[in-house]
């Protein structure tokens, strides 16, 4: 399990679960998930502040993504990590 930070809270992921949305949701957090996960909305988008993430998928590179940003429904973290949703 990795420690998540947004803002003042802090979450805890399974790398090797669900992506890091549907378990930041389910621990309470604030997302917007207007596509369910699909990938397609960018309402669940975040910048890392520190830590590491899994690669960008396929979906995130065809998404007119600002530099640096991912989509939490597209990937996992490899570390522990504080990010900042930007939707």
């Amino acid at each position: 399990m990795y420690k998540i930070k947004i803002g003042d809270k802090i979450y805890e992921i399974d790398p090797n679960g669900e992506p890091m949305m549907q378990q930041l949701v389910a621990q309470g957090a604030e997302i917007i998930a207007a596509c369910n996960g699909a990938g397609i909305c960018n309402t669940c988008s975040f910048k890392p502040i520190e830590g590491e993430f899994t690669e960008r998928t396929e979906t995130e590179e065809m998404m007119d993504l600002s530099e640096g940003e991912r989509l939490s429904c597209q990937c996992h973290p490899k570390s522990d990590g504080e990010i900042k949703l930007t939707y």
